[in-house]
């Protein structure tokens, strides 16, 4: 992340999370910035004399200046909204930058360095990337939309454009227009060229349906390079490397020489020359953190497992395995040395999902130590681990037999399946086969020893997605679906009688069911369901015929997990978050706590206590006193060496995708030799930050959606700037606030609280305030109180009246504008339509969405001759399967009552035009969807080519806390083209332009309507849509 001085001498960067300076030429560089936090971004004043940067030091991305030789950094901006310096003006007193601030609009903003003082130049309703301010002043560059910078092969309606602003007239024109990426656009000294970083040719990335490409040959063409581009939009190849991608360039502002990172070095390309130069530099500094640290958790338990004799609690935390004892003596000495856990393993990595043996001295469990998730065996006297199978396979999902004599495991792979290991001799014998990976919700999941032993029932994941039971014998042999439907069922748990099996399921609604093994003796509701303790060894008897049609619901309380049978007969299970107690007969069902947040939920084996985590604590519950419950406290004191923590990291991270992308061939990408290129670059990192930029550029190179990659948790808590209710009028310089808009449905929109664009805010809560960076300070972390605002028509005191309201949090913000553009959106289509045609949107694609969905849908479809549906501006989600079905009813009769008008049947099934409107903003399962309308020929498709970012994904966390997403699942189009990559294009493209959304025109939306309104006039509309009789 270089920024070369005006003159090309000197060269500031970043490098381990602060800003260092060098000499151009290479050599010793020195530190200038030493913060714990992230320092980034440095940009040099015109002058040289001073540098921007923007810091992670309040938790938020803020703008600080210093000396450019090195002191004390000034802090420039106080917003919670991530603030980055990209331009100085030529005379050096504004620095610009994106933000949003007071409007709901992505924005250009103009900062004067010395007052504080700033103020709105630019608005689009798409994404501002780097503005930049020409050399004369009168143009503003900016990339318009654009996915982010780590994907930069990225080719697609979303591709990040180059668009120019006069900031005297106000005109506005895309300088490109080619659907590629163009990155960090910056003017070149003379004014009459650009630089960026973008591809003169397309990298083939995704698949079709069954398709394996073959690894993609790399080429100048290709890779991410430096262009020119003229202000007439014709470009000009500047640098020719091959593979990898340049980034973050940075020009002179005087001489024209040109600094840029590429492949985690700095290269320096001269003004006129055509081959750049990498720069040694010599960076030597003390640690800014300790390497190596020392942490003490009393919390953050991911899983937990009691001993046999229910003396100690084995849990995981930090990827690592603990024992604490489940009574601590009374004394204080010995209690307070009790309290400190015992670490059983000091891996790096992860090591987790363990089991105990029947005596209590051997945990078995997984772990990435030997590069795959293997199956080890820990002696609890000694710490000695051994690993149990040298197969190079992945192993999850550990389960003792109830004798304790065999382990049953799934492993992924070609030959992968359901595993048995008999513990004595070392055997391991394949049950099922089941080739594929069993993480991340795919293959196998739950499964369960019968009493017995002689059998084993497992969770299957079908077609269509259907989990159904299957009981296979445990020695092996042909699996029986036991379930046979298409819904979902699991946990399946034998009775300890051996007479029945229950499991969760929503087969017939969600809850609790049973399945008797054999016929029973006596019709159901003759039947008292009453459970006997075995007095003699089990046999599990099974009658397979016809065995899905005893299947019934056994109680509609739903299990969420952890279902178990207690040696008494009584059924526990979570859900809701909390622990529930039923009855073996199911008549009974008691919640026995409450607040959620309950897990790994484990019965003694005298049916007598409950062990469990709750928000990463450790509990007991005495059934036999009352229910009592009793913390488990423990100290788990750890030393932890930062930097193999992150090495260990990276591994999984690399793994992950390596078992678990949906293609694998990695969209042609060589997978090993991009690992071989990024793990030299964890040398430099030195924040949590850095650790995920490195992740997120490797795994950008597979130029695939739904892979974005969070910093750990850690870290200053960032302030929360509440929003004052009103747009400002930024030609108004001050004193106070001049008021520009008040949205309808605010505060300050309302009769007693109300407060009249063109207005004045002179004082909030009695203090002073004009556009500039102290209005920030005041209101920052006071949005649950009250503010008072002194209010006159003139900018003077003399006459002023107070105004008490609630300020607004951002979301409030923001869903105040969305409810008001769709209002605004709907009474269009009502009158422009004549009361024809109605109209909704859909936000998002979850649940809440669905839900609002169809209850809008009902209300604004009646008595409708067509209907809008908008999907533009949705972020996506997993409904689209649902909504298609839902909308797919089309009326096959109709229902008459006596002296009553006809009714459609089914109910309220439709059969009336539609159009689905979609955008390049319209995301994952918001393109699914008017993909799906269309094939399924229900709608037609109005407005702009979405982006192709549609895979279905699965979440991460790394043994460091770093977060990240997991693309597992690929979706394909009937005619076997890929989605991912590959928007969905309308029947009918409309442009909206910049000023059309902000002058609140809405072509696209005037051409749904004109397309409809012709649609249901057309002789051929009404025959196939005949009206109610």
């Amino acid at each position: 992340m270089p920024a070369l001085s005006p003159d090309g001498k000197q060269v500031a960067f970043v490098y381990r999370g602060d800003i260092w300076l060098a000499s151009a030429e290479g050599g010793r560089a020195i530190p200038l910035t030493r913060h714990v936090e992230y320092d980034a971004y440095p940009l040099w004043s015109p002058e040289g004399n001073w540098l921007a940067f923007a810091s992670l030091r309040n938790g938020n991305w803020d703008i600080f200046i210093m000396p450019a030789a090195g002191g004390a950094p000034r802090q420039l901006t106080f917003h919670s909204q991530a603030e980055i310096p990209s331009s100085w003006s030529r005379d050096g007193r504004y620095l610009y930058y994106s933000a949003s601030y007071d409007s709901n609009n992505p924005s250009v903003v103009q900062l004067d360095v010395r007052t504080g003082r700033f103020k709105r130049l630019v608005e689009d309703y798409n994404a501002i990337n780097s503005p930049q301010i020409s050399p004369d002043g009168q143009w503003l560059v900016y990339g318009r939309h654009g996915f982010p910078w780590w994907r930069p092969r990225y080719v697609g309606s979303a591709a990040m454009q180059v668009w120019l602003v006069h900031l005297g007239t106000g005109e506005r024109r895309a300088l490109t227009n080619d659907r590629r990426q163009h990155l960090w656009t910056q003017w070149m000294p003379d004014g009459n060229m650009l630089l960026t970083v973008t591809i003169g040719e397309e990298t083939p990335a995704s698949p079709r349906l069954g398709e394996r490409l073959p690894l993609f040959k790399d080429n100048p063409r290709r890779t991410p390079n430096l262009w020119l581009i003229d202000l007439r939009g014709r470009e000009r190849q500047l640098t020719h490397f091959t593979g990898g991608s340049i980034r973050y360039p940075s020009v002179a502002s005087r001489t024209g020489d040109i600094a840029f990172e590429y492949e985690g070095d700095l290269y320096l390309l001269p003004a006129g020359q055509r081959e750049a130069r990498k720069l040694t530099l010599y960076a030597t500094q003390d640690e800014s953190q300790n390497p190596r640290r020392r942490e003490v958790f009393t919390s953050g338990v991911s899983e937990a497992e009691p001993s046999p004799d229910g003396k100690q609690f084995a849990f995981g935390l930090r990827g690592d395995i603990w024992t604490i004892a489940v009574e601590k003596p009374k004394e204080t000495p010995a209690k307070r040395n009790a309290e400190f856990a015992r670490r059983l393993t000091d891996w790096a990595g992860d090591d987790s999902d363990f089991v105990w043996s029947k005596d209590g001295k051997t945990l078995y469990f997984t772990s990435d130590r030997n590069y795959y998730q293997q199956l080890y065996a820990l002696d609890l006297e000694t710490l000695q681990v051994r690993l149990l199978w040298k197969q190079p396979a992945d192993v999850t999902r550990l389960k003792l037999s109830p004798d304790g004599k065999q382990l049953g495991f799934w492993v992924s792979g070609a030959d992968g399946g359901l595993y048995v290991l008999t513990l004595e001799t070392g055997e391991i014998k394949r049950i099922l086969h089941e080739p594929g990976t069993h993480w991340y919700g795919l293959g196998g999941g739950d499964f369960a020893w019968s009493p017995d032993m002689k059998w084993l029932c497992i969770q299957r994941r079908g077609k269509n997605r259907a989990w159904n039971l299957w009981i296979v014998p445990a020695d092996g042999g042909e699996p029986i679906n036991i379930t046979r439907l298409n819904a979902y069922h699991s946990q399946p748990t034998w009775s300890p009688d051996g007479k029945y099996l229950f499991f969760q399921s929503n087969r017939d609604g969600n809850g609790l069911y049973i399945l008797p093994l054999t016929e029973e003796v006596a019709r159901t509701d003759d039947m008292d369901l009453r459970f006997e303790k075995p007095k003699e060894p089990v046999e599990v008897k099974i009658d397979f015929e016809r065995i899905e049609q005893r299947i019934r619901r056994h109680l509609a309380q739903n299990p969420d997990g952890d279902l178990t049978i207690a040696s008494d007969g009584k059924i526990y299970f979570l859900s809701e978050g909390d622990i529930w107690q039923v009855s073996y007969d199911g008549k009974e069902s008691k919640r026995l706590t409450s607040g959620g947040g309950h897990a790994a939920l484990r019965v003694s084996a005298d049916g007598k206590m409950l062990y469990y985590i709750r928000n990463g604590e450790l509990y007991t519950m005495n059934l036999g006193a009352n229910n009592k419950v009793e913390k488990v406290d423990f100290k788990a004191d750890m030393e932890v060496d930062t930097r193999a923590e992150r090495k260990a990291a990276f591994v999984q991270f690399w793994r992950a995708y390596e078992r678990g992308f949906y293609d694998p061939a990695f969209h042609g990408r060589d997978w090993v030799a991009i690992r071989q290129r990024y793990e030299p670059l964890l040398n430099g990192v030195e924040t949590r930050e850095e650790f995920a930029l490195v992740l997120q550029m490797m795994v950008g190179e597979l130029e695939a959606s739904h892979s974005e990659v969070g910093p750990a948790p850690g870290g200053v808590r960032s302030p929360s700037t509440p929003h004052l209710g009103f747009t400002i009028d930024y030609s108004y310089p001050g004193p106070g606030l001049k008021v520009a808009q008040v949205p309808q449905g605010a505060p300050g929109a309302y009769p007693e609280t109300r407060i009249h664009p063109g207005e004045y805010v002179l004082k909030i809560n009695g203090e002073p305030v004009r556009p500039d960076q102290q209005l920030w300070q005041l209101i920052n972390d006071k949005g649950d109180r009250t503010f008072e605002f002194l209010v006159n028509r003139r900018p003077v005191e003399e006459g002023a009246r107070v105004v008490r309201y609630k300020p607004l949090s951002g979301g409030e913000w923001s869903e105040l504008h969305y409810r008001n553009r769709i209002e605004r959106a709907r009474r269009f289509v009502e009158t422009r339509s004549s009361g024809k045609i109605g109209y909704v949107h859909i936000a998002g694609m979850g649940g809440s969405n669905q839900t609002r969905f169809e209850r809008e849908f009902y209300e604004y479809a009646l008595d409708k001759q067509a209907m809008i549906i908008d999907v533009r501006f949705n972020g996506g989600g997993n409904i689209a399967d649902t909504l298609v079905d839902w909308l797919e009813r089309k009326p096959y009769a109709f229902y008459v009552p006596r002296d009553s008008l006809p009714e459609t049947a089914p109910y309220g099934a439709l059969n009336i035009p539609m159009v689905v409107m979609m955008n390049e903003r319209s995301f994952s399962n918001a393109e699914m969807f008017p993909y799906a309308m269309r094939a399924r020929g229900l709608a037609k498709l109005i407005g702009w080519e979405t982006p192709g970012y549609v895979i279905w994904t699965w979440g991460l966390e790394l043994v460091d806390g770093t977060s990240a997403r997991m693309p597992q699942q690929g979706a394909f189009r009937k005619d076997g083209s890929n989605m991912e990559n590959n928007g969905e294009k309308p029947d009918v493209a409309v442009w909206m332009s910049p000023e059309d959304w902000l002058n609140e025109r809405d072509p696209q939306l005037e051409k749904a309507v004109e397309w409809l309104l012709q649609t249901i006039a057309s002789p051929e509309s009404q025959a196939s849509h005949p009206p109610n009789p």
